[in-house]
Order: structure tokens, then sequence, then C-alpha cells
């Protein structure tokens, strides 16, 4: 028996080691450190032949990827711009046109042969990162030449932290809001109480992959600069263990367990990751039983929602120009204060929060 607990132990930080130096890759290369990363090594090497898509060059119409959390939000985005009537240089009309894609069929499409959009928001930078390493993999260059990029010019738009959603009950049995809650807090609860239910995202999501890298700085004890080191320490991967041990459900995304507690109610689940967003949101449809957005005490981490023009060879100028019509749009105080409404904070941080949905009676 000894010996099973010991091999259970060494699988569970093994697992876990992995996930930290995913984590850590992506993280540090999207803040543009230097360096060869796992991905690196993970990506998708095969080599893909671009079959030649006949392209009308005037065609100004610009198709959209978008993350289904931001569905409303972008809709609404959308239909403003498209009644603006805008033209290019040669009088063509600007428009854009949507699509509804999770962020990891964003990137496989993307580095396909034939992807259905010219640009795309998912919900991290982390996905273009990892984009952009598979684009890279893919291309076949001499020895020592850089492989051209796919990802071309981008801008942040919109942000919602990462936090610990639970009912407002379960939030104050835990001490919330007179005393601190946090990662700590959740593992100890769940470990001593059986019929404690949480659910955690898969890293396959900006939201589980989020919150695992803030439980690795939470386990190292830092709040910023996690090296690799840091996060492969046995006690920082014992630290997450004991997390992760205690999660019931596991690999559900944010969208999909509102869902569930829409249909199922309060009875499924006491607390899960989310973005602050979806909380607010749930808040203000659902007013009589309330979430909160609990902000781990340890710290947390932000998705960071880009807007991200994808430069392949079918697209068209004019289809660039709509695309830089569109991040000056997003980043116009009216979108601005759409994105505010819509329960994200807006990437304008002179926009004040007072007064918004971003409230204690939301959460």
């Amino acid at each position: 028996m000894k010996r099973k607990r010991k091999e259970r132990k060494q699988s569970l930080n093994a697992r876990w080691s992995v996930v930290a130096l995913f984590a850590l890759a992506l993280l540090f290369s999207c803040l543009c450190m230097g360096g060869a990363t796992l991905l690196d090594r993970i990506a998708n090497r095969t080599s893909q032949q671009t079959p030649v898509v006949e392209v009308d060059p005037r065609n100004a119409t610009l198709t959209l990827a978008y993350s289904p959390e931001k569905a409303v939000l972008m809709r609404q985005l959308a239909e403003r711009f498209n009644s603006q009537d805008l033209r290019t240089a040669d009088r063509q009309r600007m428009q854009v046109e949507l699509v509804e894609l999770t962020p990891d069929v964003m990137v496989e499409e993307a580095v396909g042969p034939a992807p259905r959009f010219q640009a795309m928001t998912p919900d991290s930078s982390l996905w273009i990162d990892q984009l952009d390493r598979r684009w890279a993999a893919q291309q076949q260059v001499e020895e020592g030449a850089i492989a051209p990029s796919l990802v071309g010019e981008s801008v942040r738009y919109a942000v919602s932290p990462v936090v610990l959603a639970m009912w407002e009950d379960v939030a104050r049995d835990l001490g919330w809001p007179e005393q601190p809650v946090g990662w700590k807090t959740i593992q100890e609860r769940a470990a001593n109480d059986a019929d404690f239910r949480w659910s955690h995202p898969s890293t396959s999501q900006a939201s589980g992959l989020l919150a695992t890298l803030a439980e690795f700085y939470a386990g190292a004890g830092k709040t910023r600069g996690l090296t690799v080191e840091d996060a492969t320490a046995q006690s920082t991967l014992d630290y997450v263990s004991a997390i992760e041990r205690t999660v019931k459900f596991y690999d559900e995304g944010e969208s999909a367990i509102l869902e569930r507690i829409q249909k199922d109610g309060r009875d499924f689940l006491d607390a899960f990751v989310a973005q602050e967003q979806l909380v607010v949101n749930y808040n203000r449809q659902n007013p009589s039983d309330r979430l909160v957005a609990v902000y781990p005490d340890e710290g947390t981490l932000w998705a960071d929602h880009p807007l991200v023009l994808l430069e392949s060879s079918a697209l068209t100028d004019n289809q660039r120009q709509t695309f830089r019509a569109v991040r000056d749009f997003v980043q116009s105080p009216d979108a601005q204060a759409a994105v505010l409404e819509a329960g994200f904070r807006p990437s304008d941080l002179s926009i004040p929060l007072e007064g918004s949905p971003i409230a204690p009676a939301n959460g």
C-alpha cells in the first residue's frame, strides 16, 4: 500500500511538472522573453503545402473568429461597425462577418490549409503565441533562417481577471470578505469536506491554464518572476498537486459550467474557476441567488482578449484596411463603453469602473 501511494504521488508530481513547464513556456514567450520553449518541441512539425486559393483582390469583408464567452459583445460590436458604411481606398465597403470557435479550434484551423477567417480574437494571447509557433514549425525554411510569421497586427481591447466564482453563502462560510480567501483556502475546505465540489477548466482553455499558473506562483510564494526552477521545485509541485487533487470536475469550460448551473441549480457546484465577466453577467440575469468573484489572496492572472490579423497569402489589401478600421473601432470610446457594459474591463484604463456592471451588486 505504501508503495502504491508513493507511486501515485510521483505520478501526480510528474503530471504537474509537465503542466508547469508547458504553462511557463507559454507565459514566458507571451512576455517576449528570448530562448526556445517547450512548445518548440511539442508543436506539430508536419509540413503542409497550402493550396492556391482564388481571391478577389477587391474583397473588403473581414471574417473574424471569436471565442464563445464574447458572443454578445462581438455581435454588438460587429453590428455597430458594419452600420458605419466605411469604404476602402478603392471604394469597397468594409464589413465584418463573425464565426464562433473555441480558441483551440481557432489555432488548428488557422494553421490548416483553408481557414475560414482572416482575423481572430481568442480569450488570451497565450493562443496567439501557440499559433505562431505552430505555423513556424510547418514552414520549410533554410537552416538558420527565420520562418515568416502568420501573426500580423494585434491589439488588446478587453481584459477579465480569472477568479474563483462561488455562491455568496459559500464564500462567506470561507471567511469572505473579512478574511482573505485563496487557492489554499479552497484546497483545505475540499480536503476536509467531502461534500465540497469545485471545478477547474482544463489547461486547453485560457482560464484553466492561467489558474494553473497562478497556483504555481502561489506554491512558489511569488507574485512575479516565476522561473522553471521555482515551478519544478518539489515544494511547489506538492502545493499544486494538493490543490488539484481536490477538484471534483475537470475539463469542462466556463461557459459549459454556467450552462450546467442554469440547468441543475446550485447543487451542482460550490465553486469554480471563471473569468470575472462571466460572474458579472450571471448575476445580472440571476439577481436572486448571487455568485461572487473571489480574487485569490495569493494572486491571479488576466484573460487579455487580443484582436489579431492573420497575414496569410489569401489576405487582400482591402481586408487589411478593414482590420485596421476594426482595430481602431474597438479602441474607440463608444466601443470601450460597450466592452465595459458587457462585463469586461476596457483596455483603456482611463475609463472609470464606477457606475458600470463591475460592481459589488454583481458579485
